[in-house]
């Protein structure tokens, strides 16, 4: 093996232990597809693995680019560039968790629980190919049975649009319950769970100039700093169900959420020294349709609403580049927050953060 081009720089010097791993699978990786896609398929295909590997990445190229995938033309190359190497690496630690903060009132008294839910870590390998990725992760606490809880996270990042849609199962959450005496009472893990499916979409106006997939999927590189105006649309949808004591205004009840919101934000890419990323945006959206049920004690009740109710989702990101080597820390917040806080609201807070190294090949 050759020995890896060093640099000066105390970055450098910290992913000096990762680099060199990653570096034997991007010369491995492309040798063991070649074996495992040259057996039996492959063979009555009537080519060699190589050759046929060859053909089959020359397809999907094919594909991509007919249906403009990441088009590159589209680009002001000035400002943003595509990756060198379509091929990308990625280790990543992901972490994630949720937080419920609700309000309500009773006979002029007022009522406030905080719950939070058990955090999520997870290790993942993940390959990316034009912007198409394939993850595989590991949870140590989920194998191990410590974290019954359950999340899917999808994303698709692109210059122009770009969706995130999350799937969430979640049973651990635990807190307290203020009343106004100043006492609070304990719920325990196992009392609140909530089920969750939350989808957004974003639209970039300044596309040609601006990338998203610079800090969230490195298929890109930002060579210019700039920034643009992006409009949003969100879709929320679950229920939250508790057993506990006055979580959200009766011992035994559940609240159905439906709701959509559109709004409008900014972002912006600092490019510092070239080789360094610094991202931010926040995307801020009014609730326009909603439909949330309480039921409690065997009836279903509207939940009260007062304007604004809103959706929030801010990211933020730092990358750093080394070469084809690539390391950084990236972070997305949701945060929802609807009925009337003078009768009953629910705040819900959700995150999800990654310290990821990778490189292109």
């Amino acid at each position: 093996m050759r020995k890896l081009p060093s640099a000066p720089g105390a970055g450098r010097m910290r992913l000096r232990h990762i680099l060199p791993i990653l570096h034997i699978i991007a010369i491995l990786l492309p040798q063991g597809a070649g074996a495992e896609c040259g057996g039996d398929t492959l063979r009555h295909a009537g080519g060699g693995g190589p050759a046929a590997v060859e053909r089959a990445r020359a397809a999907v190229d094919s594909l991509l680019d007919r249906i403009g995938w990441q088009k590159s033309t589209r680009a002001d190359t000035a400002y943003i560039t595509r990756t060198p190497g379509r091929l990308r690496l990625k280790l990543t630690l992901n972490g994630s968790g949720s937080d419920i903060d609700t309000r309500w009132s009773i006979g002029g008294e007022s009522f406030r629980s905080r719950l939070k839910a058990q955090n999520k870590y997870t290790t993942s390998i993940t390959a990316s190919y034009r912007g198409l990725s394939l993850s595989v992760a590991f949870n140590p606490a989920k194998l191990s049975g410590r974290n019954k809880d359950y999340e899917l996270n999808l994303n698709a990042y692109g210059n122009r649009f770009g969706a995130d849609l999350i799937l969430q199962s979640t049973k651990t959450y635990e807190g307290s319950v203020s009343t106004p005496a100043g006492g609070e009472a304990a719920v325990a893990a196992g009392g609140v769970s909530q089920d969750m499916i939350t989808a957004s979409a974003y639209y970039v106006f300044s596309g040609r100039r601006f990338s998203f997939p610079a800090a969230f999927t490195q298929s890109w590189i930002q060579r210019r700093s700039h920034g643009s105006f992006m409009l949003g649309v969100s879709f929320i949808g679950g229920r939250i169900k508790t057993e506990a004591p006055d979580v959200i205004g009766s011992s035994v009840s559940r609240l159905t959420i439906v709701s959509v919101g559109v709004g409008a934000g900014y972002a912006h890419n600092w490019v510092v020294k070239r080789r360094w990323l610094l991202h931010i945006s926040t995307l801020p959206q009014f609730i326009v349709f909603s439909r949330n049920r309480l039921t409690a004690g065997g009836s279903e009740t509207k939940m009260p609403y007062r304007f604004p109710n809103m959706n929030v989702m801010g990211r933020i990101a730092v990358v750093r580049h080394f070469g084809r080597y690539f390391a950084g820390i990236n972070a997305v917040v949701n945060t929802s927050d609807i009925g009337d806080r003078g009768r009953l609201s629910v705040s819900n807070l959700k995150w999800r953060a990654r310290v990821f190294v990778g490189v292109s090949i």
